[in-house]
């Protein structure tokens, strides 16, 4: 999902524990990459190389992997096609974000310093290293022996998006909310609902995605009503953002085309035992106020319990998805009534 731009090709996947994952995919045109709303960076890779270990010894191959870099090139020229006013000239001034998974007998900060020096032998360019601010800021990350060097296309406003305000704890993801807003199949006519709405991440993101009838978002938090309410501004109506109870949700039978929501998962809201009693009750509400051909898109890490209500047909999933939010393992339902 992350690489729906015409013309680009997914090729592999990593996963990152605890933190975002990479989707490495080829696409013919840069420019169209800052628009992505399922991703939270973009990258152009300059360099790549396997069978780096974990010794010290190793450092130097990857210094030389950043000196020898092959494609450094045109990640800058991507950079300067997809930011208005980035540099790609002669003398360049550059940082380096270092990502290093796993057990090695050097530091996250000998792994920098080793991808720096390997910059600085370069000479292709007259290179000058900063702290921040730099004409080109390079990301290395070290997993499982390879060794992915690329240059951020992106800066902060892809990940964080201009309309998050306030923020929450627990708060959906702007890129993650994306996914669930593209996986409801959007339509013109679409009535959505999110019936834990939080800061309204999730109505947003939709909104983003093209046109709909209205959007409704409900919670029973008052704090998260603020946020919400602080989120949407006077943008994106029309809008309802309510405070009610998932459980007696205060709309009619067969009034909404589309539930998309982030579930509370019983971690930093409610627990297990709760959700275990709370669920049915929840997708029974879900169900009363959807059309009969309407569908509901849910994120949440109870898989098993998932499992019992699709054991007892209390839901229908008809596609699913694994994917892990900073490190935790989550599921995508999309269900039909």
């Amino acid at each position: 999902m992350a690489a729906r731009v015409k013309g680009a090709r997914e090729v592999a996947r990593r996963t990152v524990p605890d933190r975002a994952g990479m989707a490495i995919f080829s696409a013919p045109n840069p420019k169209a990459l800052n628009q992505l709303r399922t991703a939270e960076d973009v990258f152009a890779l300059a360099g790549y190389r396997a069978g780096i270990g974990n010794e010290r010894e190793d450092l130097n191959r990857v210094r030389i992997t950043a000196r020898d870099a092959p494609f450094v090139a045109e990640a800058l020229n991507a950079h300067a096609a997809v930011s208005p006013g980035a540099r790609a000239g002669r003398r360049l001034k550059f940082r380096v974000v270092a990502r290093l998974v796993g057990e090695h007998e050097f530091r996250r900060v000998d792994f920098q310093h080793a991808v720096e020096r390997g910059i600085l032998e370069r000479s292709d360019h007259t290179w000058r290293l900063v702290p921040e601010d730099g004409d080109a800021e390079f990301w290395a990350t070290l997993i499982e022996g390879e060794m992915f060097l690329a240059v951020r296309l992106s800066d902060e406003r892809m990940r964080t998006r201009e309309y998050k305000a306030v923020h929450r704890p627990a708060s959906t993801r702007p890129a993650v909310a994306a996914a669930l807003a593209w996986l409801s199949d959007p339509q013109n006519s679409d009535v959505i609902l999110d019936p834990f709405c939080g800061a309204a991440t999730i109505l947003i993101a939709r909104a983003h995605l093209g046109r709909y009838a209205q959007l409704i978002g409900s919670d029973r938090d008052d704090s998260a009503i603020a946020a919400a309410k602080a989120n949407v501004g006077p943008r994106y109506q029309p809008i309802r953002i309510e405070r009610w109870d998932a459980s007696k949700i205060e709309l009619p039978d067969a009034s909404v085309d589309k539930v998309i929501t982030n579930l509370p998962w019983g971690l930093r809201y409610g627990t297990h035992g709760d959700n275990r009693r709370l669920y049915p009750r929840w997708i029974e509400e879900f169900k009363r106020v959807l059309k009969p051909d309407g569908t509901m898109v849910f994120l949440t890490s109870e898989w098993r319990l998932m499992r019992m209500l699709e054991s007892r047909g209390l839901i229908r999933p008809c596609q699913t998805y694994r994917v892990s939010i900073l490190g935790t393992p989550a599921t995508i339902y999309v269900c039909k009534k």
